[in-house]
């Protein structure tokens, strides 16, 4: 029995020893916006509003295996935004004491879940990248939107924030930031073997369109 828990054991030692890179680094950064049009005196517009940082370059590994979660609470969508991989599932529970109807009319990440009830739950798996927004057809002022990224390196935070996309292999990368009042942003980034490389973010105004993102996001 007890070399049976060792062969088992080793066993889950090896499959770990696989899935985490032999070296890997960080990108850290803080991130601002630069002159964006005024809400009002000294407050700039769209401080409270996502940027979605993210890595392109290298082959990435397959999608996370556990899914992410936007549910329907209080005639509302919890969270208002979310951030996805693509390829990975996002479960849609209805936590609400009602029945909702979630559907998108986004580009090529169209679908209607149907009705279903409190207790119930959908499952979408977007093969698109992009933004995506949702909305329910019962109760039109629900709104959300889900941001699906092309690779798991990724980081989501706020203007004056910081952020950082962790166990990254390391490599040539172009990192990329989207934020909704603002234009796309792509820089160069060499991760190192181990430790952090820092890339403070400058966003300039100019939101980009749905095109571009698309684009930005493939």
């Amino acid at each position: 029995m007890n070399r049976r828990l060792i062969v088992a054991v080793s066993m889950v030692a090896m499959l770990f020893s696989v899935a985490v890179p032999a070296s890997a680094g960080n990108v850290t950064g803080k991130i601002r916006l630069d002159k964006v049009a005024s809400a009002s005196a000294g407050t700039p517009a769209g401080d409270k509003e996502h940027v979605v940082i993210w890595l392109e370059g290298q082959d990435d590994p397959k999608p996370p295996q556990d899914a992410v979660k936007i549910s329907q609470r209080n005639l509302q969508f919890s969270p208002e935004f979310l951030i996805a991989v693509k390829g990975q599932r996002v479960d849609m529970p209805n936590d609400d004491d009602v029945a909702h109807n979630v559907f998108s009319f986004t580009g090529m990440n169209t679908f209607n879940l149907g009705i279903y009830a409190k207790g119930e739950y959908r499952s979408v798996t977007f093969d698109k990248t992009g933004i995506v927004d949702l909305f329910c057809s019962i109760h039109r002022p629900m709104h959300a939107r889900i941001f699906v990224v092309p690779t798991r390196y990724y980081a989501g935070a706020l203007p004056g924030q910081s952020f950082s996309i962790n166990d990254v292999p390391p490599g040539k990368y172009v990192l990329k930031a989207w934020h909704e009042r603002s234009r796309m942003l792509e820089r160069t980034v060499i991760v190192p073997k181990t430790g952090v490389v820092t890339e403070n973010l400058v966003l300039e105004p100019g939101a980009a369109s749905a095109e571009a993102v698309k684009q930005a996001a493939r």
